[in-house]
């Protein structure tokens, strides 16, 4: 193999253009990215950077931009991948050019949802997928404002604690019954739900937005589907994404929720591969899905990294992600069943904790909360699916690393 060309100049991205060197990769490297920036990480665009955006605006990108030259990475930024040409071997680009490439990693991610209503698209309705969208609401997050958050996922919650931060009225709209409770649970979104209330947001959980009120060419209020109206200077819109799997489709890739791939992080098509939020893999407990996570985005560029080169693969791991969010630092791993046994240590009470969620014997989540030293070892308890009793979980005087060295045994 003589060269590569990756698509998405992202955290995916980026970690596999820096894995293709670590591992000896010689050959060409062409990295390509519709954001006019080098590779970034994105966690601090819903918390540092909306603080504060002059000082976060050089500090999250993965390397300086001195290391891309020296290390021989072509970045294309600026610029958009057209289609895979299989024919010519490469990538088009929009003007025409063609990136000629051996194989293709397709780290193309996926664009904000938008709210499916008139005025969706006002300038004063926000989206966070990028630094461009952070710096844009970051002029609306200011001191009084009137901010309403619609849906409450895990970028949702995270900006709705930032604008409280920075001093604006925030009101929270959700269709379930709590914050991130697709991702914690029904108890535990409740029990998240109640925190951001204590801290001055007020919720409006189990309901849907039916429109918006507009005045100066901005949105001036928010309808929701009980009557109310609830005015506002800005609106953050947190509904998921849709995964980029346009040019995979008109290569004529497997595509489902997301570019298939199978653990070698290999799409349908010898020559390329997928990584990141845009690629459907296998599920560590089965079946298929989309990680949206930052640690997946960053482990699975590396895979495909390594496959590329012909290397040994066999990627599947857990979901593990971390939200922080006021002074909650919330960690989850692994999955939650639907007839989980749930397991407790610590005091729920005084938000700090660790929740253990079970099938049968089986560990197949764990929860902390301000205990992110019991991830380190939470997370191998669910990759060696650990079996403990609810009786032996719940006992304070054993502790996790103890469970997970009788699991080596």
């Amino acid at each position: 193999m003589r060269s590569v060309a990756i698509v998405g100049a992202n955290l995916a991205g980026g970690r596999a253009a820096e894995a293709l060197r670590q591992v000896g990769f010689d050959g060409r490297i062409t990295l390509i990215g519709e954001e006019p920036w080098r590779p970034y990480e994105r966690p601090p665009l819903s918390k540092e950077f909306l603080w504060n955006p002059a000082e976060m605006s050089d500090n999250f990108f993965l390397q300086d931009e001195n290391w891309y030259s020296d290390n021989r990475i072509d970045m294309l930024l600026s610029t958009r991948a057209e289609a895979i040409d299989l024919n010519a071997g490469g990538v088009r680009l929009s003007g025409g050019q063609l990136v000629a490439a051996d194989k293709v990693l397709l780290a193309t991610g996926g664009h904000a949802r938008k709210l499916n209503l008139a005025g969706a698209d006002c300038v004063n309705v926000h989206y966070l997928r990028t630094r461009d969208d952070a710096a844009r609401m970051a002029l609306d997050l200011r001191q009084g404002a009137r901010v309403v958050i619609v849906g409450m996922g895990v970028i949702g919650a995270e900006v709705a604690a930032s604008a409280i931060k920075l001093g604006c009225e925030v009101t929270a709209v959700e269709p379930l019954a709590g914050p991130m409770e697709r991702a914690l649970g029904k108890r535990f979104g409740q029990w998240l739900g109640e925190e951001h209330r204590k801290r001055g947001v007020k919720t409006h959980f189990n309901r849907g937005v039916t429109g918006f009120k507009f005045a100066d060419g901005r949105v001036s209020a928010v309808e929701i589907d009980d009557g109310t109206v609830i005015p506002c200077d800005a609106v953050v819109v947190g509904v998921g994404i849709i995964p980029a799997t346009s040019l995979a489709v008109d290569a004529g890739l497997t595509v489902n929720n997301g570019i298939v791939v199978d653990r070698r992080c290999q799409t349908s098509n010898k020559a390329i591969f997928a990584a990141g939020d845009v690629a459907e893999q296998d599920g560590f407990f089965g079946g298929r899905f989309r990680q949206e996570t930052y640690q997946n985005a960053s482990d699975q560029a590396q895979a495909a990294a390594s496959a590329m080169l012909g290397h040994e693969v066999d990627y599947c791991k857990p979901m593990w992600y971390w939200s922080d969010q006021f002074d909650l630092n919330i960690q989850f791993c692994g999955q939650i069943p639907a007839q989980a046994e749930v397991v407790l240590r610590g005091d729920i009470e005084s938000n700090a904790f660790v929740a253990l969620f079970l099938s049968g014997n089986t560990i197949d989540g764990l929860l902390t909360v301000n205990r992110a030293p019991d991830m380190g070892i939470g997370k191998r308890l669910v990759e060696r699916r650990t079996k403990a009793s609810a009786d032996r979980l719940a006992d304070a005087d054993v502790s996790l690393r103890e469970l997970l060295m009788q699991s080596a045994r």
